[in-house]
């Protein structure tokens, strides 16, 4: 017979003893002793309950509480705890009893506890509580909410099964006292299908389902049958075989499902969690349940605040689209009539022509936004780096927004004195565009008379071969509310405010810019007073390029360039066609039209042999009826094999296509054409890449 410490009364033998000395040592806590009847008293204590109210010894313990459960629980939570006891007692209920309550330490410090208890009745002391314990102070938040602590109680369960493998009861008692809030417990042996229940509760009991047996798996399924949603019925008897449990297991570590029983006639949702213990007493799986009904009904109102959230953007977007596109096509119509009605006014019908050129451009920068947008969310926008010249992106970016502070009568100033090196490799179009964006929406956002500035400089070198460059926007506009602030690069939003809604916009451009600053590998971030103004901070890390700075080349004249060249025009819509024809024509190009693909072919063909002129270019539309663009592309070039003439490789093929996405460009060039522009089309734009293209 053994004394347990110094100065307790509970005497055990040896090998029970042993069992709770080897799970005092283990337990993340204390361990304790009681007499449950009078006369109430504790039995035994060990060093870490002593420690964790703060006593020196078992006499200093001895003093602070007196030796009794009562001079251990808070007098505030006494009263609760004790009627769970006197309950237990009263029922001889010998299960797991499970307590929260504080504590006061010997310094007066207030700790909260967690406590697990099982009672037992003995000849020599009568109903004794046997208690482990510990402080759960700064976890209680989350032990009362997390569904991870009890997955993790489970794995706990699994390890104390591994230490103690010669005590079965023992275990049996641990396994309930970690997973108290488990719906069952089950140890099954795969190699036999052997199986007990460890744990369950009174509501998991209800359901008339096998403690202990053989084939384990089968018997599940049976039970299930009967007892599982109908629902979820298919999907479970699908995926709970033991062989399909097992491989997961050995995969994954784990295998996890989720599915709803019928209790009480209500489905009620269930987590079953399986993980295998090898040792030297074989395999094991442990399979522990537990309701889960809470966490799904959070995650379900999670989802439908989420997708309310989406529709309200949806909506909202939509109704800004609708807005911002009927107020430039309102324009367009309304001074299309006016021009029409006015033969006679030339001054009016220029002035209509400037303000339907201007809605016009608008509109079209509703468009690429969402387009951009699409191409961004569905992960098909991709960089172009190449040769860039800072200094050039800069001069167009200062010719764009001053004209714009113009027209407001803002102040703007540019400060790029602290770039050294100009000449970078990078996506020319994604800088400039990032940089408009956000000084178009400091000019839109700034009242008049207030003040724009760009900044941009060059930090300091980055990575080897690259240099670190930083562009500041700074307004003194209306600013951004610290509520909306943190969305202010989301998708489809605009700030609720009167003065915004009046402005028009899609809401996309600050989240383009800054998918566009993330997909470079740079960052943005902005500071914001309402009323005193905002500013944007771009970082870009940038290579730099071999080409050196010299003199600009001089622009080529596309009259003198293209004055009496033949083009043979590939388009199916005669508007399109005429609007082409027009703006060639004015630079003395000989403009001859192909209805279709095959007939733009033919027309080609027809020209093998010719010792005449030759077109200069093809312009080719792609979406067509009969061939397409890239179908009549690969027929044009086909023919340098067909007829021995390097002329059909050579001819320039440029595509004119409404299809503006990068993989649309690169299907143009596989198809074998040489370059790709966007209609609209931008009479700058094609005359420039004409010019390129035709030597």
């Amino acid at each position: 017979m053994n004394e347990l410490t110094d100065g307790s009364i509970f005497v055990l033998n040896d090998q029970t003893l042993g069992v709770i000395k080897e799970l005092g040592a283990h337990m993340p806590g204390g361990f304790f002793i009681y007499q449950a009847q009078e006369p109430e008293r504790l039995l035994y204590v060990n060093k870490p309950v002593i420690d964790l109210y703060g006593c020196e010894d078992l006499e200093d313990f001895k003093k602070l509480t007196g030796f009794t459960f009562r001079g251990l629980v808070h007098p505030a939570d006494f009263d609760s705890v004790s009627a769970s006891i006197s309950e237990q007692i009263r029922t001889s209920d010998e299960h797991i009893d499970n307590a929260v309550y504080r504590i006061i330490r010997k310094d007066g410090e207030v700790r909260w506890v967690e406590d697990y208890g099982h009672y037992v009745k003995t000849d020599q002391y009568g109903g004794v509580f046997t208690v482990f314990v510990s402080d759960i102070t700064e976890k209680k938040e989350e032990i009362d909410s997390s569904i991870a602590d009890r997955q993790a109680a489970l794995d706990t369960l699994s390890e104390s099964f591994e230490k103690a493998a010669a005590e079965r009861i023992t275990f049996s008692r641990v396994a309930q006292t970690l997973a108290s809030d488990y719906f069952s417990i089950y140890i099954v042996n795969p190699d036999t299908d052997y199986f007990v229940e460890y744990s369950s509760t009174d509501e998991y009991a209800s359901l008339g389902i096998e403690k202990s047996g053989e084939d384990f798996f089968n018997l599940s399924r049976q039970n299930m049958a009967r007892i599982i949603d109908p629902e979820d019925k298919d999907r479970f008897m699908a995926i709970f075989t033991k062989d399909n449990v097992l491989s997961i297991v050995k995969r994954d570590g784990h295998f996890t499902t989720k599915y709803r029983l019928m209790v009480e006639g209500r489905p009620t949702w269930v987590s079953t969690k399986a993980t295998l213990l090898e040792d030297e007493d074989g395999r094991h799986l442990i399979i522990g349940s537990n309701k889960i009904d809470a966490q799904m009904k959070r995650e379900e109102e999670y989802r439908a605040r989420m997708e309310e959230a989406r529709d309200r953007a949806r909506n909202d977007f939509l109704a800004n689209m609708s807005h911002d596109i009927r107020t430039p096509m309102n324009a367009i119509i309304g001074y299309t009539n006016i021009a029409l009605g006015s033969p006679e006014d030339p001054v009016l019908v220029h002035e209509c022509l400037n303000k339907i050129g201007s809605s016009s451009h608008f509109l079209l920068s509703l468009i690429n936004d969402v387009l951009d947008m699409s191409k961004i969310e569905s992960g098909m926008m991709q960089l172009n780096p190449g040769e860039c010249d800072l200094a050039a992106v800069l001069h167009r970016i200062e010719d764009i927004t001053s004209q714009q502070a113009q027209k407001k009568r803002l102040q703007i100033t540019y400060q790029k004195s602290g770039m050294k090196h100009l000449y970078v490799r990078g996506d020319e179009l994604r800088i400039e565009q990032i940089l408009i964006n956000i000084i178009s929406n400091a000019i839109k956002y700034t009242p008049e008379g207030r003040t724009v500035d760009l900044l941009a400089e060059e930090t300091g070198p980055g990575r080897p071969g690259f240099n670190r460059y930083r562009f500041v926007i700074r307004d003194t506009g209306i600013g951004i509310s610290e509520e909306y602030l943190p969305h202010i690069f989301d998708s489809f939003t605009r700030e609720q405010n009167t003065t915004i809604n009046q402005i028009q916009g899609t809401g996309l451009g600050l989240a383009i810019t800054a998918r566009a600053v993330e997909m470079m590998g740079g960052t943005i971030n902005v500071e914001s007073r309402v009323g005193e103004g905002s500013t944007f901070t771009v970082e870009l890390e940038l290579e730099e390029s071999e080409k050196s700075a010299g003199a600009e080349q001089e622009t080529p004249d596309p009259a003198q360039m293209l004055g009496g060249r033949r083009i043979l025009l590939v388009e199916d819509n005669d508007i399109n066609a005429e609007i082409a024809q027009m703006i060639l024509s004015q630079f003395g190009v000989v403009c001859e039209r192909a209805a279709d693909g095959q007939q733009g072919a033919e027309k080609m063909r027809a020209l093998a042999g010719e010792k005449g002129e030759r077109f200069a270019a093809v312009l080719m539309d792609i979406q067509m009826p009969v061939m397409n663009g890239y179908e009549s592309s690969r027929a044009i070039r086909a023919m340098e094999e067909e007829f021995g003439d390097a002329y059909f490789r050579m001819v320039p093929i440029l595509a004119m296509s409404a299809n503006a996405y990068d993989e649309d460009v690169r299907a143009c060039l596989d198809a074998g054409m040489n370059a790709h522009i966007a209609k609209p089309l931008q009479p700058d734009a094609l005359l420039k890449l004409l010019c390129e293209l035709i030597e």
